[in-house]
């Protein structure tokens, strides 16, 4: 259906409701519309969706995974029908049907993925790629609850659930058929067969990471990349046996756990069980991730045709990851698998604190992630090899270990594990070389980049002030 014209875009909206919800527009309330139009739009998006990714097969061109914890989208609704050069004929068919466009647009929530600067520079990243035609996908957790509603009561900050999916869940595309499983705890088996060592996890608890897809238009191209969002399931929802004996609350036990791992964005972390929960938040959507990219591409060439992008350090668990499915999965030997992962990493960094930089207690990544954690440790002992040959200090060496003193540096691994590092402006990139990683930077001053951060213009301009626009344009 043409859905360029109002009367094309008017009578779509009228079988949406029909087909979708069983209602007629003069039933219908003001959430169903905004349901209805966003299915019109995503029905568009998927197609070209499609699209794209065949066009990149067929092409064989390089791709871009942007790995971020969070993504401030803010509402989708009015933005893709601006991308999609059909924002005048929405509104005009919303009022045809007896509704006030800047209602149905206000009905939206935000999508809840992320709060502040990191999510809303990934959303902007995306947005640009896409706009420039560059294959590209977002990665994260799809979070039921984001982080929070605020409601003041008596003068006092009261933070309420935010049920952003009850609406906005109209842009998700759960894909079941492509599911990964994510290993926690449990010990490591090893075995030589053939020449070759062979890795068994026993024991471990499995989390499913059920993927939901939201396409992300481009503006003024038929281009779209996916946003791909994990959301966590256990393998047994329910212990059958012993809901039958009436212990139902303990028969939900392991589904209530594994799904605690997509609730909230950020959970306190300071306890040890919050500290436990965001390193599963960390782990869980990196290892579904990189599952996910190497089962279509994990040949020796795969930093060739791909480029890992985290946002911060939150993501940074991605390099013993990759080492651990081309060694463990794809039979690879160190070199051949550090040299992939090496040339296929880059890490932007938002901190200029060195004390804010992520770490994690040892005992807790050597628990939680037993084989991720051996290998962590041998990244470690070479590159403080590095370290010690480069400059015969300790101070240095204890500065710049990756793991120290109990603790293991997120940052440090970033930075040792990839092909780059960026600051989000220049004055931003320079903190970096000369202050927060002077000594990294003069062993390995190649890797040092800048990459400004501008702003999605379409968004911030273009919808929010359209006559200081036009007069830009004129």
């Amino acid at each position: 259906m043409d859905i360029t014209t109002t009367q094309g875009m008017k009578q779509a909206l009228t079988d949406k409701l029909r087909l979708g919800f069983g209602v007629t527009p003069e039933e219908a309330d003001d959430a169903q519309v905004m349901r209805a139009a966003a299915l019109v739009l995503r029905d568009v998006m998927t197609e070209r969706g499609v699209e794209s990714r065949m066009a990149t097969r067929r092409e064989e061109k390089r791709k871009v995974h942007y790995l971020s914890m969070e993504f401030l989208l803010g509402r989708s609704l009015e933005k893709n029908a601006y991308n999609l050069g059909v924002s005048g004929v929405l509104r005009e068919a919303i009022g045809e049907l007896g509704f006030r466009a800047a209602d149905i647009f206000e009905v939206e929530p935000d999508a809840g993925l992320g709060n502040g600067g990191l999510g809303r520079l990934a959303a902007c990243y995306l947005d640009s790629m896409t706009t420039l035609d560059i294959p590209a996908a977002g990665y994260s957790i799809c979070y039921e609850l984001g982080i929070f509603r605020q409601r003041i009561v008596d003068g006092q900050q009261v933070e309420l659930p935010d049920n952003w999916k009850d609406i906005g869940g109209a842009w998700l595309m759960p894909k079941p058929q492509e599911t990964e499983e994510v290993l926690f705890g449990g010990t490591v088996r090893k075995f030589w067969d053939n020449g070759r060592l062979h890795v068994v996890p026993e024991g471990a608890t499995k989390v499913l990471a059920v993927p939901c897809d939201m396409e992300i238009t481009g503006y003024g191209t038929e281009h779209v990349n996916p946003l791909r969002l994990w959301d966590a399931k256990s393998p047994t929802p329910v212990d059958m046996s012993l809901f039958s004996q009436g212990e139902y609350l303990r028969a939900s036990e392991q589904e209530a756990m594994a799904e605690t791992i997509a609730k909230i964005l950020y959970p306190e972390d300071n306890h040890y069980e919050g500290k436990s929960l965001r390193l599963k938040q960390q782990y869980f959507f990196v290892s579904a991730t990189i599952q996910s990219i190497t089962r279509k591409h994990i040949q020796q060439y795969f930093h060739e045709k791909n480029v890992i992008q985290i946002n911060d350090t939150h993501p940074a668990l991605v390099i013993p990851e990759l080492m651990r499915i081309l060694m463990d999965d794809a039979g690879f030997d160190w070199d051949t698998a550090w040299n992939i992962t090496k040339n296929s990493v880059a890490y932007t960094n938002h901190t200029v604190l060195a004390e804010a930089l992520e770490r994690w207690p040892q005992q807790l990544m050597e628990t939680l992630l037993p084989r991720v954690w051996e290998i962590i440790t041998e990244i470690a002992h070479r590159y403080q090899k590095q370290i010690e040959n480069f400059y015969h200090d300790p101070a240095k060496t204890a500065e710049l270990a990756i793991v120290w003193d109990g603790q293991v540096r997120m940052a440090n691994l970033c930075i040792a594990g990839g092909m780059a590092v960026n600051g989000v402006s220049a004055l931003h990139s320079d903190i970096l070389r000369h202050d927060v990683f002077r000594w990294q930077y003069q062993m390995e001053p190649e890797k040092f980049k800048n990459v400004t951060n501008g702003i999605d213009h379409r968004r911030w301009l273009a919808q929010i002030n359209p006559r200081l626009d036009g007069l830009i344009a004129d």
